[in-house]
């Protein structure tokens, strides 16, 4: 056990000290299940849309790889935006620390997210179906964005205070 110098959340006398509750878990079991079960309705409307879609197999299969896509970048943008927020924190404690993602990095994430949605986009527009069909790819593709940035936000929260909160070794 490292004394208090050097860990600042551990006083002199060993016992934990959790900096005014810094460290207490962010979200609650319900709001993880919540968080779970509507990515799990989005990624279900989505996909079961795109099986029911009267098209060929070619037109179905683009709109899932565009889904498979958008879902891989909302968590990658989330991820960088979050580290990069966070790096910009603890440089302003530590000048020396050093940041988890390249700018590169950063630009591809948000290339990689505004393509997705273009190409969503793309498709939608070129769909020979009603528009209510339209409205509802498009609805279930925003869906599918904000349920996988919540859900990659509410993974993160959660193994950070599994670390965070975990008992003190003596």
């Amino acid at each position: 056990m490292e004394n208090n110098i050097s860990n600042p959340t551990v006083p002199a006398n060993n016992q934990p000290s959790r900096l005014n509750n810094f460290y207490r878990r962010r979200n609650t079991p319900t709001y993880t299940f919540m968080a779970w079960g509507a990515f799990i309705l989005a990624f279900g409307f989505e996909f079961g849309g795109i099986y029911s879609l009267k098209q060929p197999l070619s037109v179905r299969g683009y709109y899932a790889a565009v889904a498979i896509l958008i879902i891989i970048t909302s968590f990658v943008l989330q991820k960088v935006i979050r580290d990069n927020d966070e790096d910009q924190f603890l440089r302003e404690q530590n000048m020396h620390h050093r940041r988890r993602n390249t700018s590169a990095f950063t630009f591809l994430s948000w290339v990689g997210f505004v393509l997705a949605v273009g190409f969503e986009f793309i498709g939608l527009t070129t769909l020979e179906e009603p528009f209510y069909v339209i409205g509802y790819y498009a609805i279930g593709a925003a869906f599918l964005i904000v349920t996988s940035l919540v859900l990659q936000k509410t993974i993160r929260d959660n193994e950070e205070d599994k670390l965070n909160n975990a008992p003190y070794e003596n």
